[in-house]
């Protein structure tokens, strides 16, 4: 047994011969770069990791830094922005010209008393990213057509103008967000999803209110959380810090934007509309859209993006901005809801709700075919 405990001896102090001792203050930078902590004030799981380090020694130090890669974003001492740097930043965005266009050939073709599905099929063969949205979407199981369909006439009239319409409002917007993504822009096709939601249901509810309708509507719903994408663009680290601190359950993503930014998305959003200069109705949709009651006259508007972005988060079309929105039936509830159908009859009310259930249910199909 003693020379069993003496082989067991010698074999362990030959390991940790063999192992060169590292330069005085070497582990303690290693373990400081990876951490991004000042040296001299760790917390108890960087205490724990340079008690390891210096026991194995510099070799097996470097393997243990190599697999632990790039420091977490939450240990990443992030301090809130000022308002002027922030707005520097948002102005230095690229700019939509999307927004500014908006298809204006189509756009005037469509609103004439006199349209023929061979012009609007000519308007729109100009555009590749509007045809093959076109005829995907005709295609697919949202129309249920019984032959395939490759004529671009024939898609406009199975199609419809309104569709149409919202095509071509939507094709140049979602094209623009996704430069704006640049390389990760595949990880934003729910947010896609989620902004055409509300774009859609938006016009609905303008719809039921008996206002005339406009494309201003639809745009205003697919542009409501162009901030959370801004913010993503142009201040990473304090989005990925909001988004973990929100999963997490830690506050919801307003005070969360407002504690480790400094502003919410949307502030941020209403910044960047008004630098496209745009219609005013847009930055101040985005502005106040999750609180309506500030908007000024102009309150319509942001009342129905409010009900329509609650009600797309409820159904799970898509992913918005917001991570805390999910509550059942919380679009009845809220203060825009009120605004707009307060006045109206039981009748009137129960007639807005089917149409947005009705609207709900074919609006999955649709979504998955266009993004």
């Amino acid at each position: 047994m003693h020379r069993q405990f003496a082989r067991r001896l010698e074999a362990k102090t030959r390991w940790r011969r063999e192992i060169p001792v590292p330069p005085p203050g070497m582990v303690e930078a290693i373990v400081q770069q990876w951490v991004g902590a000042p040296t001299g004030q760790p917390g108890e799981p960087v205490r724990i990791l340079r008690r390891q380090v210096l026991q194995v020694g510099a070799q097996i130090a470097d393997r243990i830094i190599s697999m632990l890669g790039e420091p977490p974003v939450s240990q990443k001492v992030l301090s809130p922005l000022s308002s002027q740097e922030i707005r520097a930043r948002v102005k230095a965005c690229p700019k939509l010209p999307s927004l500014r266009s908006i298809q204006g050939a189509l756009s005037e073709l469509l609103s004439s008393e006199q349209r023929y599905a061979g012009q609007i099929g000519d308007v729109i063969r100009r555009d590749p990213g509007l045809t093959t949205r076109l005829l995907r979407l005709v295609n697919s199981a949202y129309f249920g057509l019984s032959q395939k369909v490759t004529n671009l006439e024939e898609a406009v009239f199975f199609v419809g103008i309104r569709q149409i319409r919202e095509l071509a409002a939507m094709t140049p917007v979602i094209e623009d967000f996704k430069k704006m993504a640049g390389p990760h822009a595949s990880t934003w096709r729910g947010f896609w999803q989620h902004c055409i939601a509300v774009a859609s249901l938006t016009r609905d509810l303008m719809t039921c209110v008996l206002v005339k309708e406009d494309d201003l509507n639809y745009v205003a719903g697919l542009v409501h959380d162009v901030g959370w994408l801004v913010m993503a663009t142009a201040f990473p680290d304090h989005w990925m810090e909001i988004q973990r601190r929100s999963a997490a359950g830690n506050g919801n993503s307003m005070v969360n934007e407002l504690g480790v930014l400094g502003m919410r998305h949307t502030e941020i959003g209403a910044l960047f509309l008004e630098c496209q200069d745009l219609s005013p109705s847009l930055a101040n949709t985005s502005r106040f859209h999750h609180h309506p009651g500030g908007a000024g006259p102009d309150i319509n508007l942001p009342s129905a993006v409010q009900i329509a972005d609650l009600l797309a988060c409820q159904a799970g079309m898509g992913r918005g901005g917001d991570l805390d929105h999910e509550v059942a039936d919380a679009w009845l509830r809220a203060s825009g809801w009120e605004t707009l159908f307060g006045p109206n009859s039981d009748r009137e009310r129960a007639r807005a709700q089917d149409l947005l259930r009705r609207s709900v249910e074919r609006l999955p199909l649709l979504l998955e075919c266009l993004v």
